[in-house]
Parts: structure tokens; C-alpha cells; sequence
């Protein structure tokens, strides 16, 4: 309600929030979803359609219900889809075969029924084989870079939340009013402060998921991480905690973000890491670090100049 109100009232083109808009947002939102047209079939679509004129009075003063359900609609189509190339990968393809695969898919039509989607995903899933072949794979190779590929696909859209699902919706609706409007959520809200501020508190260090483990890509000078010592680049975070005494969080397999918000705080409080050291073994003895959260400065993405 209150974004609806801030765009009729703040923004410049005072847009009317009504039918037109609505049915613009719905077709937004589709495309936010499905952009490629890989995944919803035509009768998903036109099931959609009940709700084109009605996300106007929805945004207004009525729960987003639709929006939740077509999200869901998406999220089983994403996992039948997922789960059909992983099978396919259980057999080699025959490249011998003259064949061609639509890479952009944007202006065709929705797939009639589920055995349209399965000769699209065959051949996507041929032409990923394909692109690995390509770069002197063989196919065992091959399979495993592609199962762990749609697995990780898979795993990412268990871990969205209804937050993810509102701010793709948001962002529909903000983007049919011009290219640079745009919704953050408050945890992407926060991103965007610190990267126009170049500082945050926490203990200062860049993480990266790999596989189901956080792992620590470098140390920040200057930051309670780096004046600390113990902490290494390709050392694995395996559990967080809060305070000298807080219980251990178990974080593998989580979303990086989420991981990120449980080490990130206010200055002069601690944050307990569970560490993987780099190189140790699945099983080998994990070790506790301590860290007292301060402010970390982002020198090295601060821009600069330099006069030739």
C-alpha cells in the first residue's frame, strides 16, 4: 500500500494505478519470472490471465495471494524441468545428429503441453552438453559438471523466500513505470548503502558460496578479520554464532545473504565463526574463532583517478 501510494503521489509521471497499469504489471511479471519462455506452458498463462485487471485493487488494499500462487505455479514447473535434464544426462547425446536449439525464446510462443517443454529441454540440455564437449570434455566429465549445474539450480529456487517473491513483484510494478524505477527489499536496501557509503560493520571479509560451503575468497586490510590474523582466504564457515556465548548456527547449505546478515552487527559486539580450515577434509577438526565486529572500509572499490 504504501508503494502504491508513493508512486501516485511522488513519482513524476503520477501514473494511475489502475486496469492499463495493472495488465502491464501482470505481463511484467510473467516476463520477470520466465523471461525465455522455458518453463510456463500456455494453459499457465492463460490461468494468469483471471488476474490482469485485478492487481491494481490487490496493490491498494488485498493480500498478493495471485502473486504468491503464480510464483508457486513457476517454482513446480522450474522443478519439473530441473529434474527432466538430470535424467537426460544419465545417457551421452549422439552429436552426429543435425539438429538446432532456439537460444532466445522470448518472442515464441508458450509450449502447447508438457511434451513441447520435453523436446525444448532435451535440446538445451544437449546444446549445454554440447558447449562442454567443446571445451575438450569428455562425457563423464561432461555429466558431472551438469548434474551438479541443475542441482545447484534446483537448490536455489528451494532457498527463495516470500521476501524474493515479493521484491520480484515489486520490481514488475516499479519497472512498468520506467526503466530506473526500481524496489529493494530492506536487505537490498542495505547492500546499495554500503556500497555508496564503501562501509559497513562486521568483520571484514568477501565470501562466496562453494558447493553448500561459505568459504572466505580474501581478508580486508584493516578490518577485525585481518588485525585478528587467524582467519585465511579458502578457509570454510560452517557455523555462526552471537556473543562470547551464543549457540552455533549450522550454515551449510544456506543462501549466501543469509549467511552474510548472521556476521554482519553493530560495532564492539562479537560474532563466533566455526571454520573448515582451507584444505582440511569433510570430518577433520573444525576450530572456533572469536571476532569483535567494527567498521570495514571498502577502500578498494572506491573509484579513482589518475591524471597522464
Amino acid at each position: 500500500q504504501l508503494v502504491t501510494e508513493f508512486i501516485q503521489k511522488s513519482h513524476y509521471q503520477h501514473a494511475a494505478v489502475d486496469d492499463a497499469l495493472s495488465s502491464k504489471v501482470l505481463d511484467r511479471y510473467i516476463e520477470a519470472l520466465d523471461s525465455n519462455r522455458m518453463y510456463f506452458l500456455a494453459s499457465d498463462i492463460a490461468a494468469f490471465d483471471q488476474f490482469r485487471f485485478q492487481l491494481d485493487e490487490m496493490v491498494r488494499s488485498e493480500p498478493l495471494d495471485p502473486v504468491f500462487e503464480m510464483f508457486e505455479v513457476y517454482r513446480t514447473r522450474v522443478r519439473e524441468r530441473l529434474n527432466y535434464a538430470l535424467a537426460q544426462i544419465e545417457i551421452e547425446p549422439d552429436f552426429t545428429i543435425d539438429e538446432q536449439f532456439e537460444f532466445d525464446r522470448e518472442k515464441s510462443p508458450w509450449a502447447k503441453d508438457i511434451a513441447e517443454l520435453d523436446e525444448i529441454w532435451r535440446l538445451r540440455v544437449k546444446n549445454d552438453a554440447l558447449s562442454l564437449a567443446l571445451t575438450d570434455k569428455n562425457w563423464v566429465e561432461s555429466q558431472e559438471v551438469l548434474t551438479k549445474r541443475y542441482q545447484r539450480f534446483l537448490k536455489r529456487m528451494d532457498q527463495l523466500n516470500s521476501d524474493d517473491v515479493f521484491e520480484t513483484f515489486m520490481n514488475a510494478f516499479a519497472h512498468t513505470l520506467d526503466p530506473h524505477s526500481s524496489y529493494l527489499s530492506p536487505r537490498n536496501s542495505e547492500e546499495y548503502r554500503i556500497q555508496m557509503s564503501l562501509s559497513y560493520f562486521g568483520i571484514g571479509a568477501s565470501l562466496q558460496l562453494d558447493d553448500d560451503y561459505v568459504q572466505v575468497i580474501n581478508i580486508i586490510p584493516g578490518g577485525p578479520a585481518a588485525i585478528d590474523g587467524k582467519l585465511q582466504p579458502k578457509d570454510r564457515i560452517t557455523g555462526v554464532a552471537q556473543g562470547e556465548d551464543g549457540e552455533l548456527v549450522d550454515v551449510i547449505g544456506w543462501r549466501l545473504d543469509d549467511v552474510v546478515q548472521l556476521i554482519r552487527g553493530p560495532a564492539d559486539t562479537v560474532v563466533r565463526l566455526q571454520i573448515m580450515p582451507a584444505g582440511a577434509l569433510p570430518g577433520a577438526e573444525l576450530k572456533v574463532l572469536t571476532l569483535t565486529r567494527n567498521q570495514v572500509k571498502l577502500e578498494e572499490q572506491a573509484a579513482k583517478s589518475n591524471i597522464v
